[in-house]
């Protein structure tokens, strides 16, 4: 007689927040859609850029206050909250190749959960890039100036095929200087 296997209902952590995260960016999915289809693509895209940026600077402050950091003083201390921030909101649902040089942080974009959710909804080439605002909220976060080349703006995977940003970072003067 063969004992009849039960699935499991038990989820890993790691299991638990890919969950979370790919729900929570299939109701921002699905809220962008919906607003796209009843105040078209540009009416999304102005409202997007809003809320995304500040959503990203909420979110980079509670992680700020969750680790105990009041304000980033070194590069090396902005690149370890940007990769954190990376791993516990995006997780698996984003990857970039980032290099660190100097002030100078460049991402080079392979998979964008934003990309992909517009190009299924036929609307990537209109598409202002959330990722991008979320990152600028992080920033402003982080109160760190930065120039953003290119500036975000459409979709860069749906215009060229490829995305990228080069951030030249503006760190506070040290206080003991």
């Amino acid at each position: 007689m063969s004992e009849e296997r039960v699935p499991s209902t038990e989820l890993t952590a790691i299991q638990r927040e890919e969950l979370l995260r790919r729900s929570w960016m299939a109701t921002d999915g699905l809220w962008f859609y919906q607003t796209a289809m009843a105040k078209g693509v540009d009416g999304a895209n102005e409202a997007n850029i809003q809320v995304v940026r500040e959503f990203g600077r909420q979110e980079m402050v509670r992680l700020m206050r969750s680790l105990g950091i009041e304000k980033v003083e070194t590069f090396e201390q902005y690149q370890e909250l940007y990769h954190s921030a990376v791993e516990l909101y995006l997780g698996s649902l984003f990857t970039a190749e980032d290099t660190f040089e100097g002030t100078t942080h460049t991402m080079d974009v392979s998979a964008c959960f934003a990309h992909k959710g517009v190009e299924r909804a036929g609307i990537a080439k209109e598409y202002h890039c959330g990722p991008g605002e979320r990152l600028t909220g992080w920033l402003q976060a982080m109160d760190l100036p930065a120039a953003l080349q290119p500036g975000v703006g459409l979709c860069q995977k749906a215009q060229s095929g490829s995305c990228s940003y080069l951030l030249q970072i503006e760190l506070p003067p040290r206080a003991d200087a």
